[in-house]
């Protein structure tokens, strides 16, 4: 089976957390996401995928917006393929190399609510000519009856002409999508061509998101290279394995069948060498607090109702969670980092640890240009910093003449005053005064 989540995640960043947790729950081969709102020097690390980005041209550089990613099992052979330039669509694209198959493209795609109607489908079948068999996962913004949509938009009619005209099959499950302002309606599905396999399609109520994941699962047969996770390979041996193999390069090819046999034959040498040569690294699982992740699913749940309904005891019940959740968050943080700085000792190597991240090499600090010129050395920069810093905090002249004189003279009178009334008051006696300390 091909299991295949798509979802729209709005911004993938503030949702790192819970998208781990429902990765590990579902354990799909390929994840399929649209507005990640990533820059383009950002990225997701997952444990044991690859992943694969497209990001937005021209976007804001304090909210980056739109984006499209693939994260695929790094066990299953596959390859990036650069779409061509696309105007109107964001569009992610691999291809999984299944052996003795065709291969198939996924691809992630974006249409956003401004694009042209009339014209985004001519991008979408420029990507459809890229390979025969096409699976396109796409939050496409459109609104048919056709695929469970309430009413029907000029987006969704384009989108319905075009795959009658193209022979190409929708993918949509029976429930909603995306949950909006007294709406829920279902925008995101898939498109496939030449891909006829038994498959099932369900919209899952979970991730923080207006929309929600879609599980696409195909029933085929297909074969992987079984690696035990991630590996660690000595290639000295896995060289001096090939070299000792039985496989003997053949001086003549008669038949495309006979170097098609050959050509399996080698592949299958280099994964035998490869796994016999490499050991298992142990992997660093997360653990995720029970309470944290019932909270999660509530607070999801609970956002989704109110996007339907928006009813005000919802609104604050959603609010309630998220502190909730916050709280609970920082105290496991704060429990966390406590018990590790009470687990350091001296004997067992863990102080090297914990200190080595605060062991970073400083970086150097370029030339700067200052009022004296061009600062090289340390001791140059040094001095333009407190100059600067001098500059910057000088303190302000707040000196006036008529307001001195005046306080001046005001305390010149009250200290005046108060001898002279002192002076008609006697001296208090030894006895009062130590009655007083007493006291």
């Amino acid at each position: 089976m091909l299991k295949i989540v798509f979802w729209n995640a709005n911004g993938i960043k503030t949702k790192i957390n819970e998208f781990i947790i429902f990765v590990n729950k579902y354990c799909p081969d390929a994840i399929l996401l649209q507005e990640t709102h990533l820059k383009p020097d950002r990225k997701i690390f997952l444990a044991n995928y690859n992943s694969y980005y497209s990001y937005r041209a021209n976007q804001h550089p304090q909210h980056p917006s739109g984006g499209t990613a693939i994260l695929i099992r790094n066990n299953i052979p596959h390859n990036q393929i650069i779409p061509p330039n696309l105007r109107y669509v964001e569009a992610c694209v691999v291809a999984i190399n299944f052996k003795n198959q065709d291969p198939i493209t996924l691809t992630s795609i974006y249409v956003p609510p401004t694009s042209d109607t009339s014209i985004f489908t001519l991008y979408i079948e420029v990507l459809l000519q890229i390979s025969q068999n096409q699976i396109l996962c796409v939050d496409y913004n459109a609104h048919h009856t056709s695929w469970g949509s309430n009413y029907d938009c000029p987006r969704g009619n384009s989108i319905k002409a075009f795959a009658l005209q193209a022979g190409l099959e929708i993918l949509a499950p029976s429930t909603p999508t995306r949950f909006g302002t007294n709406s829920a309606n279902i925008i995101d599905f898939a498109i496939v061509k030449n891909f006829l396999y038994p498959y099932e399609v369900h919209s899952i109520s979970e991730l923080s998101s207006d929309h929600n994941p879609i599980t696409l699962n195909f029933f085929l047969q297909y074969s992987i290279p079984k690696y035990p996770g991630k590996l660690k390979t000595n290639w000295k041996k896995f060289k001096d394995t090939l070299k000792n193999s039985e496989f003997i390069n053949p001086h003549f090819v008669n038949t495309a069948e006979h170097l098609d046999s050959i050509l399996c034959r080698l592949e299958d040498e280099i994964i035998n060498a490869k796994i016999s040569t490499s050991n298992p690294v142990k992997e660093n699982y997360i653990y995720h607090d029970s309470k944290l992740r019932e909270l999660n699913s509530e607070r999801n749940l609970s956002r989704k109702m109110f996007q339907t309904y928006r009813d005000p005891v919802l609104k604050r019940k959603l609010n309630k969670l998220n502190k909730q959740i916050n709280k609970l968050d920082q105290k496991i943080e704060t429990d966390a980092f406590t018990n590790e700085l009470l687990n350091v000792t001296a004997t067992d190597g863990t102080v090297w640890k914990f200190v080595t991240p605060f062991k970073k090499k400083t970086k150097n600090i370029p030339s700067l240009n200052g009022p004296g010129g061009i600062a090289n050395t340390d001791l140059e920069k040094a001095n333009f910093f407190t100059e600067s810093l001098e500059t910057q905090f000088t303190l302000n002249n707040i000196t006036n003449p008529d307001t001195e004189e005046l306080v001046a003279d005001s305390v010149m009178r009250f200290r005046t005053e108060a001898n002279s009334v002192c002076k008609d008051f006697d001296p208090p006696s030894h006895l009062k005064s130590k009655t007083a300390l007493k006291v």
